[in-house]
């Protein structure tokens, strides 16, 4: 069982780091307020995906509208890939959930830095018993 507690424990650890980075980076993803960027207005905000996609159809843009280089333009690919890529730009059909994404990321980042915090106090006191 010691073995268990302790692989658990590590892995745990390591993970978390990776865990708070993507919490992180998620985060300032959705609000690029964070870092001192300004959103663009809601209509501005339209012309620019159009633009992205219209550049996208030309085969000149690699990104969120294209899928990838073996989706044709203008094709999203299967729509389980466009719920996932609707999902992490913040939007579940034409709902914005930015907001949730909001309180996941901070709530996210709380229990890994409490989580981490904690294993590390239990390594310190596991080597001050031996």
């Amino acid at each position: 069982m010691r073995i268990y507690r302790q692989l658990h424990l590590w892995i745990g650890l390591i993970t978390s780091v990776l865990i708070l980075i993507e919490a992180v980076t998620g985060l300032l993803m959705t609000e690029p307020w964070l870092m001192g960027m300004k959103k663009p207005p809601l209509e501005q905000q339209g012309e620019s995906k159009a633009k992205m996609v219209e550049i996208s159809e030309r085969g000149e843009f690699r990104g969120e509208f294209n899928g990838g280089p073996n989706v044709k333009p203008g094709n999203q690919g299967n729509s389980l890939m466009h719920f996932v890529k609707n999902l992490h730009a913040g939007r579940i059909g034409n709902t914005d959930v930015s907001i949730l994404l909001d309180i996941v990321a901070i709530g996210m980042i709380i229990l890994t830095v409490t989580g981490i915090t904690l294993s590390v106090r239990t390594l310190k006191m596991q080597s001050r018993k031996k």
